[in-house]
């Protein structure tokens, strides 16, 4: 675990140096705000690999803190005056239950080490495809659900991704193949899990979810890849061991 403390914290000053390129002729006001933006990161991300790291009670107290909370912003975005989803929140509900007990499940019943390996990799996709973004970005990836993502962006996202799967595979004892397969399976639903809630957010005419976290807006903002990717590898990890027992 050590050794995955120093690739985290060596991605982070990766990413810095990246942000100090993209920002340099940027505006004061952009300047100081990404560099609050990546200062919160750097706390939040560390704050969960070491609940990770304590095991399963610390991580799965933090992600019921997690949806509790992101449960107050959807509910506000959804009443949110103006919103079109009014009327379809007997849809949506059920949707965040589901993806809430995944999230719990995930936290509880994964390995220390299968915990940090997914959360990391969600946080490099999504860190590294903002920075890239930055610097490359010139064509819109889903301007009408997400307008900051780009094409450019996401690529330099999977490729940040996929370096720390191998990197950090050890925790996890798998080899290339399989870190890189898993890699490609929670870079997709990383994505998918980000422009749900980008989506509910452009429907509920909101820009952030709330403004609790500096730079980052809400907890939903936050964590939208990881809850989803939580859930949906619970979900097909079931699914694999259900298929196997049949067959």
């Amino acid at each position: 675990m050590e050794r995955t403390l120093v690739i985290c914290l060596s991605a982070f000053l990766l990413g810095g140096v990246g942000l100090f390129a993209a920002s340099r002729k940027a505006e004061p006001q952009i300047r100081r705000s990404r560099l609050i933006k990546f200062v919160t990161y750097f706390f939040i991300v560390n704050v969960i690999v070491v609940c990770a790291m304590a095991g399963q009670w610390f991580l799965s107290g933090m992600v019921m803190l997690i949806l509790a909370l992101g449960a107050r912003e959807l509910y506000c975005a959804v009443h949110q005056p103006g919103s079109e989803l009014l009327s379809r929140a007997w849809a949506i509900w059920p949707i965040y239950l589901l993806i809430s007990a995944g999230a719990v499940l995930f936290a509880w019943l994964s390995t220390p080490g299968k915990s940090v390996f997914v959360y990391l990799i969600v946080c490099a996709f999504d860190g590294f495809s903002q920075v890239a973004g930055q610097i490359f970005g010139r064509h819109r990836l889903a301007p009408t659900i997400s307008p900051g993502k780009t094409i450019e962006g996401s690529l330099g996202g999977l490729l940040a991704a996929a370096g720390m799967a191998l990197l950090i595979r050890p925790i996890v004892s798998w080899d290339a193949r399989r870190s890189l397969l898993a890699c490609c399976f929670i870079v997709a639903t990383a994505l998918a899990g980000d422009l749900l809630a980008s989506l509910v957010k452009r429907r509920s005419k909101i820009k952030d979810y709330s403004n609790l976290l500096p730079g980052h807006g809400g907890i939903l903002d936050r964590f939208d890849s990881f809850l989803f990717t939580s859930a949906a590898w619970l979900f097909a990890a079931k699914a694999a061991q259900l298929w196997h027992s049949l067959n």
